[in-house]
């Protein structure tokens, strides 16, 4: 922004010429034109150099803050919240395992369940068949 608009108003007295009066404001506005290309143009390179000097300075930000997460120690939050993960972690596991156990001793059970029971109608077929034959005897005789 090297030179300032004039913003001084010309007041020129009447002239019958109207030729030399419209060329006089047509250099008057190739002046202003002139001078806003020239402003705007330091306006870009400002912005660029602006600009460049903030993406600098944002990518120095990001990376001090990536290595000093990485190289830093955590905070207490974030200890007790990783400790508290893996505590949750064992309580799953633990779950799990005691589930599984269940279940191994459930099928134990229901085999042991399944022979007693096996045993049992073995004992009551044999006991019944016992039965059945001195009936058959018992009828045999009285005939």
């Amino acid at each position: 922004m090297s030179t300032p608009i004039d913003s001084s108003v010309k007041v020129k007295p009447f002239s019958s010429d109207t030729d030399k009066t419209k060329q006089d404001l047509l250099l008057d506005a190739e002046i202003y034109r002139d001078k806003l290309e020239s402003q705007w143009s330091d306006l870009k390179t400002d912005a660029t150099k602006y600009g460049k000097q903030a993406l600098v300075i944002g990518g120095v930000l990001a990376t001090t803050f990536v290595v000093m997460n990485a190289f830093l120690p955590k905070t207490k939050k974030d200890k007790e919240k990783e400790l508290e993960k893996a505590r949750q972690k064992e309580r799953d596991n633990e779950l799990l395992l005691i589930s599984h156990k269940k279940l191994k001793e459930e099928k134990k059970q229901s085999q042991v369940v399944q022979a007693v029971q096996s045993l049992a109608w073995t004992l009551a077929v044999g006991w019944a068949r016992h039965k059945l034959k001195h009936l058959i005897e018992d009828e045999r005789r009285t005939e």
